[in-house]
C-alpha cells in the first residue's frame, strides 16, 4: 500500500521540503528538483496504477501537457516538468509542476481586500482603484481562458483559487496569469479515460450545469459558466448562487435564478456596462449553446465583441400559440441562420447555436409550465445548409407541438413558429415559445 511522503524524503532525485496536504485526488508537496529548482510535487491517490484506466490517463496527461507547452496557453497555464511511476510503500503515480510564486491566487487577493474592508470599514467596491484592478484581473483572466480554449483544453475545475496572478510591470496589463490545478483538465476533442469510472472534478459553488447533470460531460462552455460566476464576483461584488447547501446551489443553477448584474463601477470605454452585464448573465444559461465563448467574452470586456442581448425582449405582438400555417409568405420561409432564439411568454429569450436536446431543464427559465415538458422533449438542430430543424423525442408524456400541431417527424422551423407541449386533439398547448432566426 502506498504511503504518504514527509519533509526530508527523497524520491527519484526530488527532495520533499513541505507537505501542503491531501486533496481529493492527490497529496501535494513542495520539493527541490535534482537541479536545485523549486517544484510543486503531487502523489496521486487516483488514479492508482492498478485501475483499468491508469495507462490511458498517463497518455492523456502527456497530450494535455504537450498542448499546454506548445499551444497558445503556454504562458497562461502551469507546466508539467516530469511524471513517473515509483514504489513508495506501494506503486504510485507522481507528477512534478513548475512552482508558481511571487504572486497570489485570485481567491487570496479577494480575501485580502475583504480583510482591509473589515479593518477600515470602506467597501472594496467603492474604491475606484480596486474597481480598476478588478477590471484588469477580469480581462487578464479571460485572455488566459481564451488561450486555453483555443488549445482545445477544458480546465473543468475553475475557481478563484485556481487563477494565480503575478504582478509584472513589463507588460501592459501589469499581471501575468497562471491557471493551476489542471491535472484533471479535459481535452475538448478526446473523451477522458476516467469517463464512466469516476465523476468529473469540480468545486462546490463553482460547478456548471454539466457537472451537475448525470451523464453530461463538461466542455468549453462549462468553463464559461464558471467564468461567469467569477466575473460576477469581480465586477458585481457578489456570487449569484453561493450556498452552503449544494442542492440549493444546483436548484438555482438549473433554474437560471441569476439576474443580469449591476456592475459596481463603470467599464472603461469602449466597453459598455449594459453589454458586459448581459454577457455575464448569458454565461450562466443552463443551455451551453446559449453561452458566449471565452474569446467572445474577452472581447466584450474590452468593448470589441459581438453585442449580446442587453435585456429580455418582449415576444413579437403577432406571436400566438397557433399562428398562421407555414408557407403564407416570404416571412414564413425556413429559418437559415447561425442561431435561433426561443422567446417565452414573459419576454425571456434563449439563444441556441448548436444541436440542443431541449426539455424541462432548459424550459424552466420560462416558467412553471416547464413541468409539462419531459427531460428530453425534442431536438433542435441546424443542418449543413444552416436550416433549423426540430425533431420529436419518442415516448414523451406530452406531444411536441409546432403551431398547435403534433410534431411526428423532423421538420423545418420558420420565423414565428411556436413550439409547445400538450395535446393537439384537445387544443392544449403549454409554455409556448416563439422561434426567431438570428
Amino acid at each position: 500500500m502506498a504511503k504518504k511522503l514527509k519533509a526530508g524524503d527523497e524520491i527519484r532525485g526530488y527532495r520533499i521540503t513541505k507537505v501542503f496536504g491531501p486533496g481529493m485526488m492527490a497529496i501535494s508537496y513542495g520539493a527541490q528538483a535534482p537541479s536545485g529548482q523549486k517544484v510543486f510535487f503531487k502523489q496521486y491517490k487516483s488514479p492508482a496504477p492498478t485501475v483499468v484506466w491508469y495507462r490511458a490517463f498517463v497518455a492523456y496527461q502527456k497530450e494535455l501537457q504537450d498542448r499546454v507547452r506548445t499551444w497558445k496557453a503556454a504562458n497562461m497555464a502551469v507546466r508539467q516538468l516530469d511524471a513517473f511511476e515509483e514504489i513508495w510503500g506501494g506503486r504510485s503515480y507522481f507528477s512534478v509542476y513548475e512552482f508558481v510564486e511571487n504572486g497570489a491566487d485570485l481567491q487570496g487577493m479577494l480575501d485580502a481586500e475583504r480583510d482591509i474592508h473589515l479593518r477600515t470599514k470602506v467597501a472594496p467596491t467603492s474604491d475606484p482603484t480596486i474597481w480598476a484592478r478588478h477590471v484588469t484581473w477580469a480581462k487578464v483572466f479571460m485572455a488566459g481562458m481564451a488561450a486555453l480554449h483555443e488549445s482545445k483544453i477544458v480546465h473543468a475545475d475553475l475557481k478563484p483559487a485556481n487563477a494565480y496572478l503575478i504582478q509584472d510591470s513589463t507588460i501592459a496589463s501589469g499581471y501575468q496569469l497562471k491557471l493551476i490545478d489542471m491535472d484533471f483538465s479535459l481535452l475538448a476533442d478526446h473523451r477522458a479515460p476516467w469517463h464512466g469510472h469516476q465523476g468529473y472534478i469540480g468545486t462546490d459553488n463553482y460547478r456548471s450545469p454539466e457537472h451537475l447533470s448525470r451523464g453530461a460531460v463538461p466542455g468549453l462552455a462549462s468553463d464559461v459558466f464558471t467564468c461567469g460566476l467569477m466575473l460576477y464576483e469581480l465586477l458585481a461584488g457578489q456570487h449569484p448562487y453561493w450556498s452552503d447547501d449544494q442542492s440549493d446551489y444546483a436548484r438555482l443553477v438549473m433554474a437560471y435564478g441569476a439576474k443580469p448584474p449591476a456592475l459596481v463601477g463603470l467599464m472603461p470605454a469602449p466597453a459598455s456596462n449594459a453589454e458586459v452585464s448581459a454577457a455575464l448573465h448569458q454565461c450562466l444559461s443552463p443551455n451551453p449553446a446559449a453561452r458566449p465563448s471565452a474569446a467572445e467574452l474577452r472581447a466584450i470586456l474590452s468593448g470589441r465583441g459581438p453585442r449580446p442581448v442587453v435585456a429580455p425582449r418582449p415576444a413579437a405582438p403577432a406571436a400566438a400559440p397557433a399562428p398562421a400555417r407555414a408557407g403564407a409568405g416570404p416571412a414564413r420561409e425556413p429559418i437559415v441562420a447561425d442561431a435561433i432564439e426561443l422567446a417565452g411568454p414573459d419576454g425571456r429569450v434563449l439563444r441556441i447555436g448548436i444541436r440542443t436536446e431541449f426539455g424541462k431543464a432548459l424550459a424552466r427559465q420560462f416558467g412553471p409550465d416547464a413541468e409539462f415538458w419531459d427531460e428530453r422533449q425534442c431536438v433542435i438542430e441546424r443542418d449543413g445548409a444552416r436550416r433549423w430543424l426540430v425533431s420529436p423525442v419518442p415516448g414523451t408524456t406530452n406531444e411536441t407541438l409546432c403551431n398547435g400541431e403534433t410534431v411526428t417527424a423532423q421538420r423545418s422551423l420558420r420565423q414565428g413558429d411556436v413550439l409547445a407541449v400538450g395535446r393537439q386533439a384537445k387544443g392544449v398547448a403549454k409554455l409556448p415559445l416563439t422561434v426567431r432566426g438570428r
